[in-house]
């Protein structure tokens, strides 16, 4: 027999408590979890997918690149099939014949309308929501909803808009639509963006 003094035996310690708790002691209820992270506030500037919207100074810059680009092909196109037509008139009816004047502007309304709307439409559909100007830019447009597709629908739908306000030009309305985009808030959209549920972001 082992003349050694005799220790109790403790029991092994507990774990502490998570992080965030305070420990526990008898007699006391459990402590609820500590509450998850608060999911960041939204930011100015950022659009519904995550990507940041693009800058007022970027969107006037684009749209000017794009107006320039519009109206040297289609004055081109214009002038060149609006001339043969107005020649293949004069050819069968005569210069005097009132209907020269009217295949004229009629020929050239027609081709500055078919011009804006592979400008606006056709190129974005193919170049991922970009004209011109706006890849240039790097900047396109998105759908608001992220999880809707960038349509030749809703393409249309925003060109249709810009054609509209542009008709309005002489009242000022259009004249206030691309400059919306100044004061617009949560998403810097210009007034032809929201018929159409469109913004327009920055590529990274």
């Amino acid at each position: 027999m082992s003349d050694q003094p005799q220790y109790p035996q403790y029991p092994p310690a507990q774990p502490g408590p998570p992080p965030g708790q305070y420990p526990q002691y008898p007699g006391y209820p459990a402590q609820p979890p500590a509450y998850p992270a608060q999911p960041p506030a939204w930011t100015d500037g950022v659009a519904p997918d995550g990507r940041p919207l693009a800058d007022a100074g970027r969107r006037l810059a684009a749209r000017l690149v794009d107006s320039v680009i519009f109206l040297v092909a289609a004055s081109v196109l214009a002038g060149a099939i609006g001339g043969g037509l107005v020649a293949l008139m004069i050819a069968v009816a005569g210069d005097e014949s009132p209907l020269v004047p009217i295949v004229a502007v009629t020929a050239i309304v027609l081709v500055m309308l078919g011009v804006q709307y592979v400008h606006e439409v056709e190129v974005p559909l193919r170049w991922h929501g970009q004209t011109p100007g706006k890849r240039m830019l790097g900047l396109t447009i998105a759908s608001l909803d992220p999880h809707a597709p960038l349509t030749r629908g809703r393409l249309t739908y925003r060109w249709l808009a810009t054609l509209g306000f542009s008709i309005l030009s002489n009242c000022y309305v259009g004249l206030i639509d691309p400059l919306w985009c100044l004061w617009d808030k949560p998403y810097r959209q210009c007034l032809h963006d929201k018929p159409a549920r469109t913004v327009v972001v920055r590529l990274p």
